[in-house]
């Protein structure tokens, strides 16, 4: 548990430098929720650069998410059921077809804006496609 009251799973990807993979949001999590860019443990800075597979899975109550530029990887079924999630912002370039999960965004409002950065927008769209979200949902 981080210092957030948020849970998170330290990683190593190249056997040198630890990162943390979000995998929990804390009890009771409604709103807006900004996944940090890095967490600090014991003196010890990790970067966030993964939310895992069903981190957010049927949280009901979240509205709004914000996904940093250092994350590089997001799980199967990670935003599943979260029904009344309307507003996602993801900061990151560093996403690939291979590194976002199945389903990742099945269950989401149906009126759902994923905002994403300009320079990826056209990668974006054709990436985002068949996560699971509806095709109503725009990416902006």
């Amino acid at each position: 548990i981080g210092p957030d009251k948020n849970q998170y799973k330290v990683t190593c990807a190249d056997g040198k430098t630890f990162t943390v993979a979000y995998l929990k949001p804390k009890k009771g999590v409604k709103g807006t929720v900004n996944i940090p860019d890095s967490i600090t443990v014991n003196h010890v800075t990790y970067k966030v650069t993964e939310i895992a597979a069903n981190a957010f899975k049927n949280q009901k109550k979240i509205r709004k998410v914000v996904i940093p530029s250092g994350v590089s990887k997001i799980g199967k079924k990670a935003f599943y059921g979260c029904k009344n999630l309307k507003n996602i912002t993801i900061k990151t370039t560093k996403l690939t077809k291979k590194r976002v999960g199945s389903k990742a965004f099945s269950g989401i409002h149906a009126k759902a804006v994923i905002k994403v950065p300009k320079s990826k927008k056209k990668a974006y769209r054709s990436l985002l496609k068949g996560k699971g979200q509806k095709k109503s949902v725009k990416i902006k």
